[in-house]
């Protein structure tokens, strides 16, 4: 499922960082955790795979006038599908009935209703004085008070107070300001309210709504970057001595909104980066020396003061070091409590008599193991790049043209155990965990097939790669064909949810897994993404030059399920069976495998066309005989009976109305309108023939 940041009119960059890496840390793995703007959250199908929405600090006005359009989507998201929203700061503001803001400050003064109206009164602020915008000056640790007792610090700039928050009924008050706010905290009496609310939860129809006056997602790594010395000393330093307490707050009241969080304080920091590993093939040195000439020759040079070479490419710096065992100390230490995104990434090139590092430097992946699994006439794949923790496979090529114009023709394969910077389409961003192996192919296509001289569309390689995965992971050993993995157009691997699986008492031993018997329009709950691909394309020497970006969940079942789970329910069946058990998965001989797989089925894509390669694609793809609507031809239904063999487009014969196997002879060719949720609520329609 997703958890939504918002990320438009009204937010600061820093308070959309804050809020973004905070879920992260402790949302992640269960919940995919990324920003969206105004069109996303108006005209895409979210609400059915979103957990929850957050609004950030920034400023409520430009959140109201921007916002406008959705405000029905928010509130039937909470009330009737039982969402989560979250609003901080600012987005606390937004959550409420009614704004009151600086009131007789005619410089900043903001006052009027709320659409929303998650919180029934009002919020008022900012709660304590001294507050300017995008700035920190009116920053402060500000004391909140737990319902047990206890007291802890957070960080504070400009947020409200709920007024009167524990006089409504379906409000709770999770923190309250120790100190009484400069701003009237109740309408009644005084003013002032025995219990000032600072945090509080409230129940809407089926769902819930945290609003938080002060920021308790804000980290204060990123607070230590600040140049401003005052609010070093007298903010962030009393927020240091108090971190422990912030991280349990957030997770208690996450985990009040019915969220599931991750329980293992070590895991809510960005992990330090570790070392790059090269290597080649068996036989296949001549590449990495083809590839350190290269480098030269864009422009990495020695260093005169350190052991290694360094590169600074378009968007980071690389220092090269030669000799796994005598360089792994100097550039594991260079990495060390440095930000994965700024700090210079260290790569090992192979000492003169060495092949792959020592096994203890790469405790996950065993470098050794993946070639012995690679076919010896393979050129995909027979440079392996590889990192425990590493940015984003993706990003740290396709950021950086210098290093991937030095990679040699269809050689790299990079894989990392855990992505800090993990990229995905519409440009979301997660951190990967074990579990989840992540790859990027560097992959080198001829404009034209050398055999028939035709145009070579691309558009097709997002096809040709998972199919190559799917075949990996079916052919990966005897009594894998069981395994219920699919391909959802255009490059989505699916499997088939467990939970489905048997609550309607299916079974796949002896008896093989045959998707078509299952309803299509059970698509939806019956399957589970468990990998997506991702396609950045470039033209180097008058060739397509294709990073292709893949993750897929080995081992790890969040958000959905992994191929690991469906290995140990096939054995259970197995075992009734007195089968051989089938062996866990490795990703060392599944990545080998995809590369074998894809070498193969490119070659014959290039020499040969997408008609070759389309059968193979159909018997693995969820979607022969599927029946969609189009909303822009009048909500005509229409069959998807294969795809084009020129520019990769769905291929849709129009029913008759009201039929389900009689065509009228309209056809109409589909394509995605960038939609990242549901690519099937949402194609673009062409008609072609009548």
């Amino acid at each position: 499922m997703n958890v939504l940041v918002y990320n438009g009119p009204g937010t600061t960059p820093g308070s959309v960082k804050h809020a973004v890496e905070s879920l992260r840390d402790f949302l992640e793995p269960y919940y995919a955790v990324s920003t969206v703007n105004v069109k996303v959250l108006q005209t895409e199908p979210w609400m059915t795979k979103t957990s929850a929405v957050v609004f950030p600090g920034g400023a409520d006005l430009p959140y109201v006038q921007a916002c406008q359009p959705i405000i029905p989507r928010l509130k039937h998201f909470v009330s009737q599908q039982g969402g989560v929203f979250i609003g901080f700061c600012a987005g606390g503001y937004f959550g409420t009935s009614r704004v009151e803001f600086a009131q007789g400050d005619p410089t900043m003064e903001v006052s009027g209703s709320r659409d929303l109206r998650f919180f029934p009164g009002t919020g008022r602020g900012p709660a304590y004085s001294g507050f300017q915008y995008n700035s920190e000056a009116g920053a402060r640790a500000v004391g909140l008070t737990l319902p047990d007792g206890s007291n802890f610090s957070t960080y504070f700039n400009g947020g409200s107070v709920f007024v009167d928050a524990d006089k409504f009924d379906n409000v709770e008050v999770l923190a309250t300001y120790t100190d009484h706010p400069d701003v009237p905290s109740s309408d009644s009496g005084d003013g002032q309210s025995e219990r000032p609310a600072a945090v509080v939860l409230c129940n809407v129809g089926k769902g819930k709504v945290l609003l938080t006056g002060p920021h308790p997602e804000f980290n204060v790594r990123f607070m230590k970057k600040s140049t401003d010395k005052h609010f070093l000393e007298a903010v962030v330093e009393k927020l240091q001595a108090q971190e422990n307490d912030r991280l349990k707050f957030m997770r208690t009241i996450l985990t009040k909104t019915g969220l599931n969080c991750n329980n293992d304080f070590d895991y809510v920091r960005a992990p330090n980066l570790t070392p790059l590993f090269i290597a080649s093939a068996p036989g296949k040195r001549n590449f990495l020396e083809e590839m350190e000439s290269n480098l030269v020759h864009h422009g990495a040079h020695e260093n005169d003061v350190e052991q290694y070479s360094e590169l600074s490419a378009e968007s980071d710096s690389f220092h090269f070091y030669k000799g796994y065992i005598s360089s792994y100390d100097a550039a594991s230490t260079s990495l060390l409590h440095k930000e994965p995104d700024e700090v210079s990434k260290t790569l090992i090139f192979p000492g003169e008599n060495e092949d792959v590092p020592p096994s203890r430097y790469t405790p996950n992946f065993d470098m050794s193991e993946y070639f012995r699994h690679l076919n010896s006439q393979n050129t995909l794949g027979t440079l392996l790049l590889y990192g425990e923790v590493i940015t984003s496979t993706s990003t740290v090529l396709n950021s950086n043209k210098s290093l991937l114009n030095s990679v040699p023709e269809n050689t790299l394969l990079h894989v990392g155990t855990i992505q800090v910077s993990g990229r995905g389409r519409g440009g979301n961003t997660w951190i990967n965990p074990k579990g989840v192996c992540a790859s990027t192919a560097v992959v080198t296509m001829p404009l034209q097939s050398p055999v028939t001289n035709r145009n070579i569309s691309v558009v097709f390689v997002q096809y040709l790669s998972m199919l190559a995965y799917c075949k990996a992971i079916l052919s990966y050993a005897p009594g894998f064909s069981d395994i219920p993995v699919r391909i959802k157009w255009p490059n989505d691997l699916y499997a088939l949810s467990p939970n489905y699986y048997k609550r309607k008492g299916l079974k796949l031993v002896n008896t093989g897994f045959d998707h078509t018997k299952l309803p299509l329009g059970d698509v939806e709950p019956a399957y589970l993404k468990i990998s997506g691909l991702l396609v950045n394309t470039h033209f180097i020497n008058n060739k397509y030059t294709l990073l292709v970006g893949c993750g897929i969940n080995l081992t790890s079942d969040g958000p959905t399920t992994s191929l690991q789970s469906w290995i140990d329910i096939l054995n259970e069946e197995r075992q009734q069976f007195n089968l051989d058990l089938l062996p866990a998965i490795k990703a060392e001989k599944l990545q080998a495998l995809y590369m074998n797989n894809l070498e193969v089925i490119l070659k014959q894509f290039i020499n040969y066309g997408a008609a070759e390669i389309l059968p193979s694609y159909y018997d693995l793809w969820l979607h022969s005989n599927q029946i969609v609507t189009l909303p822009d031809h009048g909500n005509t239904q229409a069959m998807i009976t294969g795809i084009t063999e020129d520019y990769g487009l769905l291929i849709a014969n129009e029913l008759v109305s009201g039929s389900s196997t009689q065509f009228s002879g309209n056809v109409y060719n589909l394509q995605p309108d960038g939609n990242t949720f549901d690519i099937f609520k949402s194609l673009i329609a062409k008609k072609v023939q009548a």
